[in-house]
């Protein structure tokens, strides 16, 4: 990305899509348990199945509660950079290190976040 300004557009496209993938996990787990009278298995235990179809239906459940969990990291990135003002890149300055967030020297815990370097960009 050459402009850091459009990471905001970006997080709300991320936001759109990972509200989609809920619903669309949710929607796929629902149709695993709306007709357990035609559960089997290859073998055509129909007890099996609809125990089949109940484990298939509550990990995809599982996966909808994660990607929430995402969604509301991703919402509070969006909100967090919806609050920066980027200057034009002719006005940039250097950022002298005391200045710079501790989270970003890579001073704090090993899991915070650290910037990426000027040479590792964003792939879509």
């Amino acid at each position: 990305m050459t402009d850091p300004a459009h990471t905001y557009t970006v997080m709300g496209e991320l936001l759109g899509g990972l509200r989609s993938l809920v619903q669309v996990l949710e929607q796929v787990a629902t149709a695993h348990t709306c007709d357990e009278s035609r559960a089997h298995t290859d073998s055509g235990d129909h007890w099996a199945g609809v125990e089949e179809a109940f484990a298939a239906a509550n990990a995809l459940r599982r996966a909808a509660s994660l990607v929430r969990r995402a969604e509301l990291a991703v919402d509070q990135a969006s909100q967090h950079s919806g609050r920066v003002a980027w200057a034009p890149a002719a006005e940039r300055r250097s950022t002298s290190p005391e200045r710079t967030p501790r989270a970003l020297l890579g001073d704090g815990d090993r899991f915070e976040h650290r910037a990426l370097s000027k040479r590792r960009g964003l792939s879509l």
